[in-house]
């Protein structure tokens, strides 16, 4: 250990990679009994980035390219405060990096150049197995190992889309209501609509890390999967069977379609009337990336005049979803066609702090000299 500075650049325009690792004071008071709660030890695990590095000098940037400063995080803002630049000037970025040891990302695109000019960096620390900004071959060349650690943010989110199919296919909120009241007695044995999932077939808008558990998932049951995304990964299409299909293709043939994308200003209400029209009348809409992806009126309306057969929301336009709004009345009057949930398939706060403090952890592995985790080899 040394109090030599450490000069870590990060460059995350979300925050994730340092909401795990806030001081335990500044997690709001449903926080921490959150954390509390369901490990009594919470604040002897949950150390802040500077009790986690201890005895290592920090010298911190943190970059964050984002449009406008994202509301709920500002007292993230205020804990890194003197370290925290909203910037998109990449030219800024990438001189940082030049005398840097670490850089820490989290859903950017760093260009080879950078890689270059970065005279000791000791590790490139991504957070998210989806690594797909970062120059591999340029830090291959330069012997700089990259590591890129899952979200456990992520995993659950997939969880919870599976959890939706799952409660479609198989009319788990009837087959509730079928046995309450007591009407099993003259159809034991069987009941209508339920489906084999190895008879479907599952569309995916995007194939980042969400997507791909999910996709893992489907290829363990047998089903058909198709998908799209900007680009496409072959490596991905050979390890779970899946096809690359083009955007209308995608939803006229799935009976299940999945939304996984980012939200930016190129897809902002990116699946809308159209993309309804062409989708099965019995299949399954699912969205559980962002709300403001989808034009929420024209699912609405596409759900009350049976153009889609179902739809599981996670996410929504506005939220907390309006106690008026349409998409409830149909949730209270409707078995599994319509699930509704909170924005809550992340699952915890304890999701924020094993994300962000196990990427911090393999910097310390790599400041100690000890085998890094996650490291990208193929």
């Amino acid at each position: 250990m040394s109090d030599w500075p450490v000069k870590i650049v990060v460059w995350d325009s979300i925050g994730n990679t340092l909401l795990g690792v806030r001081p335990w004071e500044s997690w709001d008071a449903p926080v921490q009994e959150t954390l509390l709660r369901e490990n009594p030890k919470a604040k002897q695990i949950a150390l802040p980035l500077r009790e986690l590095l201890a005895g290592y000098g920090l010298d911190l940037i943190w970059f964050n390219s984002a449009e406008a400063p994202y509301a709920p995080f500002g007292q993230l803002y205020a804990d890194y405060e003197g370290s925290l630049r909203f910037t998109r000037d990449l030219g800024e970025i990438i001189a940082a990096l030049e005398d840097a040891d670490y850089l820490v990302m989290h859903k950017e695109r760093l260009p080879a150049e950078a890689i270059a000019r970065a005279k000791g960096l000791r590790l490139i620390q991504h957070l998210g197995q989806d690594y797909r900004g970062v120059p591999i071959e340029a830090a291959r060349e330069r012997g700089i190992p990259v590591a890129a650690t899952p979200l456990v943010n992520y995993i659950t989110v997939a969880e919870q889309v599976w959890a939706y199919i799952l409660n479609w296919a198989k009319r788990l909120p009837a087959l509730r209501t079928h046995m309450a009241s007591r009407a099993y007695v003259d159809s034991w044995h069987g009941f209508p609509g339920t489906l084999y999932v190895g008879d479907l077939t599952l569309g995916l808008l995007g194939m980042g890390e969400i997507a791909r558990p999910v996709a893992k998932a489907a290829r363990a049951f047998g089903m058909r999967i198709r998908y799209w995304d900007i680009e496409r990964f072959p490596a991905l299409e050979a390890e779970y069977g899946m096809e690359f299909v083009e955007w209308d293709e995608l939803f006229a043939e799935s009976d299940v379609v999945s939304v996984q994308l980012a939200l930016n200003a190129q897809t902002e209400g990116i699946v809308g009337a159209r993309e309804f029209a062409l989708m099965k009348p019995t299949a399954l809409f699912i969205n559980t990336a962002r709300g403001k992806l989808v034009d929420q009126a024209a699912l609405t309306e596409a759900l009350e005049s049976g153009r889609i057969g179902a739809v599981a929301l996670d996410v929504f336009v506005e939220e907390p979803l309006p106690v008026d709004d349409p998409l409830l009345r149909l949730h209270d009057g409707a078995d599994e066609k319509v699930t509704l949930t909170p924005h809550n398939a992340w699952q915890s706060p304890w999701t924020w702090v094993r994300d962000s403090q196990e990427l911090w952890l393999n910097v310390r592995r790599s400041l100690r000299g000890a085998p890094i985790q996650h490291e990208v080899t193929g």
